[in-house]
């Protein structure tokens, strides 16, 4: 099975990538320089950075959703694939892995149809941040586009999956 980088023929997957990427880095760089500042400010200067955390969980949030992304983008999300330790014929590996692709996007759409319910509710009711009152919005936006992505890629590799199962199988393997 091939990793969506190597897949052909998938447009903006690239771009998708970068994107992901880069919003993880920037993201966690400029929470480290938060947390620095605030603990720069309150022991140095005795003084305070009100509404700190208000922010740093807004990019947190970001962080925590892109990378559950590209976790999921890289197939190196957290899994219980102990199945496949004690069957040895290739083609009942293969059907465990439909299986579980079935699965894992059926979960993954049912939550993703929730967070879109959620990012709905938030542009209807448009909540702000105690602090500052940004709108509550940004963060809500991280979690319903981190499930369209993961949603997205696990539907992709259920795809690819299906397609080698029926080819193996064609080719008698």
């Amino acid at each position: 099975m091939q990793p969506i980088e190597i897949a052909p023929r998938i447009p903006l997957w690239g771009v998708l990538g970068k994107f992901q990427k880069t919003v993880m880095a920037v993201t966690s760089v400029l929470i480290v320089c938060m947390i620095c500042y605030t603990v720069l400010v309150r022991y140095v200067f005795g003084s305070d950075f009100y509404g700190s955390e208000e922010l740093i969980q807004m990019l947190a949030f970001w962080l925590y959703f892109m990378g559950a992304a590209q976790g999921s983008r890289e197939k190196s999300q957290i899994s219980a694939d102990i199945l496949t330790c004690y069957v040895t014929s290739a083609k009942w590996c293969r059907i465990a892995r439909l299986v579980k692709d079935v699965v894992t996007v059926a979960i993954c759409l049912l939550v993703t149809y929730w967070a879109c319910q959620f990012v709905g509710w938030g542009i209807q009711m448009m909540p702000k941040s105690p602090v500052f009152r940004l709108p509550m919005l940004i963060p809500h936006t991280a979690i319903g586009l981190g499930f369209v992505l993961m949603s997205l890629y696990h539907v992709v590799y259920l795809v690819q999956d299906t397609i080698t199962h029926f080819r193996m199988c064609r080719a008698g393997e």
